[in-house]
């Protein structure tokens, strides 16, 4: 097995095209984004001591455990938004806050869940699934039990 060559890892500093869900209605947005460790973020001081465990629990339990009651939920929105300005490339939180847009929490939701397991994890959001459509004629419904 070669080592990683240092130009190919450079390559990733750049960021990775991502498609999240449109501001609007339904369709989709393209951003290109990084994937900053939570780790990391915490220990140079870019999430501040007071959200450090909203920070822990989300790496820990998710989104759902973190927030589940209101000093929680504040302070998960709050670091879900530290780590959307650390992860966007292009356009940048700056740039986004300048033509007057804010992230929409299942844009937040989207970008968080891209830091914690790439690209891949996206996968069945950008393929467009739908549920089964239910069976017309009422065959699979079960009969009352006896």
């Amino acid at each position: 097995m070669a080592v990683t060559k240092l130009e190919e890892l450079k390559q990733y500093a750049g960021g990775f095209e991502v498609e999240l869900p449109a501001f609007y209605g339904e369709g989709t947005i393209t951003v290109r984004l990084r994937r900053p460790s939570l780790l990391v973020l915490a220990q140079e001081g870019e999430i501040p001591n007071p959200l450090l465990g909203a920070a822990a629990r989300l790496f820990q339990r998710g989104v759902m455990d973190a927030a589940r009651d209101g000093e929680g939920f504040l302070q998960t929105a709050e670091t879900l938004v530290r780590i959307a300005k650390a992860s966007l490339v292009e356009p940048s939180w700056a740039e986004l806050e300048q033509a007057g847009l804010t992230l929409t929490d299942l844009q937040l939701m989207y970008l968080y869940n891209f830091v914690q397991t790439g690209v891949d994890s996206l996968r069945s959001f950008r393929d467009g699934k739908k549920a089964a459509a239910p069976a017309a004629d009422g065959a699979a419904v079960q009969r009352p039990a006896k």
